[in-house]
């Protein structure tokens, strides 16, 4: 069951502050170049940005749709872990943040992988647990003691996608700046975002995984069959009843 008041909440409120939007402009930058390459007939927009049309504009899918718990603003009213659509059917879901907004999150990537067709593909976001900005608190007024609630780490999420049968195709991190309020001192940090990609990356305030559903096909193992061996010559041991029966019919 998602967490519809605080922590989908609080997510929100950190994209409205001067590090999650421009975070939230390089994540438009990063998907248009995903969804660039990637062809199809129908895409799902899930989770915390669920409502983000922005990252449609790009898709050569054909149709997009939004799917949430807020119905001014999506298509479909669900939740992750109860996806309202039918097996295969999905080339590409975009999920924002649903894993460490679910108590549930292996149920969530189980839906996303049943929905998806073959080869589909998957692209989440969500918040880095190793990231030195304050981001952690987000959830803090959620569940303080609950530890269901927690920002997952990319190496566990490539775990258990890799559990699913997807290949992780490319990660990518965003937003190294830290969350302050003060517009101005911000601006002046912008040489971070520039430096961070290519010094620590893996600080950044989001990342980003694109991973493919990979569908083994199984191949009928045929059994091939040998013809008995023929025994010619020597002694070969008889039971009781066999030596009786051979005694009767050729012992003449």
């Amino acid at each position: 069951m998602m967490i519809k008041d605080n922590s989908i909440k609080n997510c929100a409120l950190w994209y409205e502050s001067l590090a999650g939007q421009q975070a939230l402009a390089h994540l438009d930058e990063y998907i248009a170049g995903y969804l660039s390459a990637i062809f199809g007939y129908y895409c799902l927009n899930i989770g915390a940005l669920s409502d983000r049309e922005e990252f449609f504009e790009n898709s050569r899918i054909s149709a997009g749709f939004s799917m949430g718990v807020d119905e001014t603003k999506n298509n479909i009213i669900a939740v992750p872990e109860q996806l309202p659509i039918a097996a295969d059917n999905i080339d590409l879901v975009i999920a924002s943040h649903v894993l460490e907004c679910s108590q549930n999150p292996h149920q969530v990537l189980r839906e996303i992988d049943r929905v998806l067709v073959p080869d589909g593909h998957c692209i989440l976001i969500g918040f880095n647990p190793h990231t030195l900005r304050g981001i952690k608190r987000f959830l803090a007024s959620s569940k303080k003691n609950d530890k269901r609630y927690k920002m997952r780490s990319v190496s566990h999420v490539r775990d258990w996608f890799s559990l699913l049968g997807f290949e992780t195709l490319k990660v990518n991190y965003v937003g190294f700046r830290p969350t302050i309020k003060n517009e101005k001192i911000f601006n002046k940090m912008a040489w971070m975002e520039k430096w961070g990609e290519k010094l620590w990356p893996l600080l950044g305030s989001l990342y980003i995984i694109h991973a493919q559903k990979k569908v083994v096909s199984m191949t009928p193992h045929k059994k091939v069959w040998k013809a008995p061996l023929l025994i010619t010559g020597g002694k070969v041991a008889l039971n009781r009843t066999a030596q009786r029966v051979r005694r009767t019919n050729f012992s003449n």
